[in-house]
């Protein structure tokens, strides 16, 4: 089997996401990757189970925490996946499959307040077994609610 396309490459990291259950569970939806900038972005909407604060009905730290630390893993995988060149996919595939959150950090910069929420990371810098990445948090008033930084082993 040759290398995926770029399309079909978007598709397989989409299909990917969708099929982890924690994402369904905080309804989080990828949304846009782009491949050349190696930036991801995945949005999810304000339900009653991700609220933290019920008299102010905020957005629950640890589901913020949790957008950011996927985005940043995916952003991370697809960063590897690239860094490992000419090796065979399936192979690529194998390493990915033990891709984990070495170190996470968080800055809460304002309260979870609104109804929708965009969640995009970067890569800061891709090494042969390390990825680091950045990640931001919006609110649906294009406010930064959250940022992140966070280190993946491949």
């Amino acid at each position: 089997m040759t290398e995926p396309s770029p399309k079909e490459f978007r598709e397989l990291v989409k299909g990917f996401f969708e099929q982890i259950p924690f994402n369904k569970q905080i309804g989080l939806e990828m949304r846009e990757l782009d491949l050349e900038q190696l930036t991801l972005s995945a949005a999810f909407e304000l339900r009653p189970e991700l609220i933290g604060n019920i008299w102010k009905n905020i957005l629950h730290g640890g589901v913020i925490a949790t957008a950011l630390d996927t985005v940043g893993g995916l952003t991370a995988m697809v960063a590897a996946y690239q860094r490992l060149g000419d090796i065979h996919w399936k192979e690529k595939a194998e390493r990915l499959s033990k891709l984990g959150t070495v170190d996470m950090r968080v800055d809460y910069l304002k309260p979870g307040r609104g109804e929708h929420f965009l969640c995009k990371g970067s890569i800061l810098r891709t090494g042969n077994k390390l990825v680091v990445t950045r990640m931001e948090l919006f609110n649906d008033s294009e406010e930064l609610i959250a940022t992140g930084t966070a280190t993946y082993l491949y």
